[in-house]
């Protein structure tokens, strides 16, 4: 005897659009700014700081988009949502950071073995350019984060976490540019080393939260379930608890056994009053609670 909760998901898809829209038309400034400074400075890590930026407004565009099939209501192909959309936009977000590591450690390990290094001339601008740009990262990653987790929405979190990687990575070019400045030019290719090390990180990061939901990773301890099923009134015993999805978008399911000589309504009764309950300690968005007679 089956009983489900009405799905939450859905109202905050133009909120998560917004603020996608706003992160994009920043991201597009640093971009423009960053290629202005490697074009004055012929720095690699200057150009690997636009490129990640680069990289950062394809993200925000594939996040439009995502957000909006993540939103679907549940459908005869789709029984349990589209939520997972986003999960594969956050994996989308680490393919394009390994194609960045990927050619940022090339570019330095060209240049490093190249011996004679190409004359690099961080100017005030270029400097200026990248202080103005970790104030920034560090900004939007405070926001993405906050703004994500009020919403509930993976994407921005993991595109926080990227911003967060922009800000490291920005103020180590910044150190790099100084010592190129201050005479030693292999500080430039040995920063873009550093650089790609960070944005491999924070990629690792975003995988290691994403891919437990989507090989459908118990969500909850089965134990804290079974305790709250097992504390509600009229139930005799709980089994076959089962998990799924991640905080706010949590899918349970699990049987209670109860006296088999109560009436149809009354053990009715007792599983609405299991699934209220574990609903509200998981935060989960479907709860489905089996009755079965304890004898």
């Amino acid at each position: 005897m089956p009983t489900t909760t009405t799905p939450r998901r859905g109202e905050s898809t133009a909120s998560v659009r917004r603020v996608v829209l706003f992160v994009l038309s920043v991201n597009l400034v640093l971009v423009a700014a960053k290629l202005a400074a490697w074009w004055v400075s012929n720095a690699l890590s200057v150009l690997a700081e636009a490129t990640q930026s680069s990289l950062d407004v394809l993200n925000n565009l594939m996040a439009l988009a995502l957000a909006r099939v993540a939103a679907r209501a549940p459908d005869e192909d789709h029984p349990y949502g589209h939520q997972e959309f986003e999960m594969v936009g956050a994996l989308t977000v680490v393919a394009f950071l390994s194609i960045t590591v990927f050619e940022l450690i090339r570019d330095a390990v060209v240049r490093l073995m190249a011996g004679a290094l190409p004359p690099v001339a961080p100017n005030a601008f270029t400097l200026a350019v990248i202080a103005a740009s970790a104030v920034v990262a560090l900004a939007i990653s405070v926001y993405e984060r906050r703004r994500g987790r009020e919403l509930g929405s993976e994407l921005l979190i993991a595109d926080s976490e990227q911003a967060r990687g922009d800000v490291l990575s920005s103020v180590a070019v910044l150190g790099g540019l100084l010592a190129v400045r201050a005479g030693y030019p292999a500080a430039d290719p040995l920063l873009t080393l550093l650089v790609a090390a960070m944005v491999a990180y924070f990629g690792w990061r975003i995988v290691n939260r994403v891919v437990p939901v989507l090989v459908d990773e118990r969500a909850t301890d089965a134990v804290k379930i079974r305790r709250i099923a097992l504390e509600s009134e009229g139930v005799r015993a709980c089994y076959g608890v089962r998990s799924r999805g991640r905080a706010g978008e949590a899918f349970a399911e699990l049987t209670i056994a109860v006296a088999g000589d109560l009436d149809v309504q009354r053990a009715h009764d007792i599983a609405d009053q299991v699934e209220r309950r574990v609903s509200a300690a998981l935060g989960a968005l479907d709860v489905v609670v089996h009755v079965e007679p304890a004898d």
